[in-house]
């Protein structure tokens, strides 16, 4: 048995352009004692004995399912999803130094420049401001 001509029958059965003929001297060579153990050989015998067969036994049962994902992965999905939204809002934010009539300061330069002057202006201020802050911080 020539094993380079099985083979090219064997890569023309797969093709679809084997006649008749060629697919009955595959079938003898592929029973044929001797026969090379390939699965290309095992997978071209297996199909040519299912052709010999009539078509009420090639019926095959197929069920058809729909996949559904797994619980835990929907799970897992929805809770990473979850993390990166509330990380992104984390990071996004500014920060609020302070408030000025109720506006938030975000800036770090403008916090300072309002802090200086708040305090510029209690030196300079003939008046004791610090009356209603000695009762709560003990301030002597």
């Amino acid at each position: 048995m020539d094993s380079e001509h099985l083979s090219q029958l064997l890569d023309r059965y797969y093709r679809g352009e084997t006649s008749v003929g060629e697919e009955n001297e595959l079938r003898r060579m592929l029973s044929a004692d001797g026969t090379p153990s390939t699965p290309e050989a095992h997978a071209a015998a297996a199909m040519l004995g299912m052709a010999e067969q009539p078509h009420e036994r090639m019926a095959a049962e197929i069920r058809l399912h729909e996949a559904r994902p797994a619980r835990w992965r929907i799970a897992l999905v929805t809770a990473a999803s979850a993390a990166i939204v509330a990380v992104a809002i984390t990071l996004t934010r500014p920060t609020v130094y302070g408030y000025v009539n109720g506006r938030p300061v975000t800036s770090l330069a403008e916090a300072r420049v309002c802090s200086e002057s708040i305090f510029l202006d209690m030196r300079t201020d003939g008046a004791d401001r610090t009356d209603p802050l000695r009762g709560l911080l003990d301030i002597e």
